[in-house]
């Protein structure tokens, strides 16, 4: 369990240092973004906390955490939408494709993703922000990425290669970039992107090899994390 809490605590101080740090140069571009950075960090590790909440530990007294997570990843997700509106997008991209694949699949991760359009359909109505063309464009894209990824892990795990690189969200990266490369986003975007990216493996990676797998997951399933 130290694995876990070490990674989770150092992380969180990483995320919420940089989103200080932005908020006190707030008209430093470079240093602004930082607030993205660290959100995405942040939401790299919630996420995957959630993920494990939900599919892998059995014990109620740490399943109370779903309900705080599930609010806050959406609110995170809507603020960064009203300061860098490429971000709509990306979620509610990523969010089709994985509810076509059927990884959507408990109350709290519809319920995320329900308040995350909701907070976004409000502030639109109230003309906080503006959604551009642009917007349209990435989320057919990241819709395709997200399941290709899910698609491909699901169907090709069973060879290392294949399932190293669908596990890793290949598809999705690389539309990313390509979509950095177009212009569709900036390169804050991708960065972002990749922190949370990075943070939800290293997540997924201690979890596998700490203790508190042993202790609070049933027999069996600390394999299925690996599939």
């Amino acid at each position: 369990m130290e694995k876990i809490v070490s990674v989770l605590t150092l992380s969180s101080i990483i995320g919420i240092g940089c989103i200080l740090v932005g908020f006190y140069y707030p008209k430093n571009n470079v240093f602004n973004g930082l607030i993205l950075v660290g959100l995405c960090i942040l939401l790299g590790l919630a996420v995957k906390i959630m993920d494990h909440l939900i599919d892998e530990i059995k014990d109620r007294s740490y399943k109370m955490w779903i309900i705080p997570l599930a609010i806050f990843i959406p609110a995170s997700m809507a603020y960064l939408a009203l300061t860098e509106e490429p971000v709509i997008g990306m979620v509610i991209g990523t969010a089709i494709g994985l509810l076509i694949a059927g990884k959507l699949d408990h109350p709290m991760y519809l319920v995320s993703v329900i308040l995350f359009v909701i907070l976004i359909f409000i502030t639109f109505a109230l003309n906080v922000i503006n959604i551009e063309p642009t917007t349209f464009y990435i989320i057919p894209v990241a819709a395709m990425g997200s399941f290709l990824d899910e698609f491909g892990h699901d169907k090709w795990k069973s060879n290392k290669i294949t399932k190293f690189v669908f596990k890793h969200r290949f598809f999705l990266k690389a539309f990313a970039f390509i979509g950095f490369i177009l212009g569709f986003v900036h390169l804050v975007h991708l960065v972002g992107f990749l922190c949370f990216d990075i943070f939800y493996d290293l997540v997924d990676a201690t979890w596998q090899n700490d203790i508190i797998g042993e202790k609070f997951m049933p027999n069996g399933s600390k394999g299925r994390l690996n599939e």
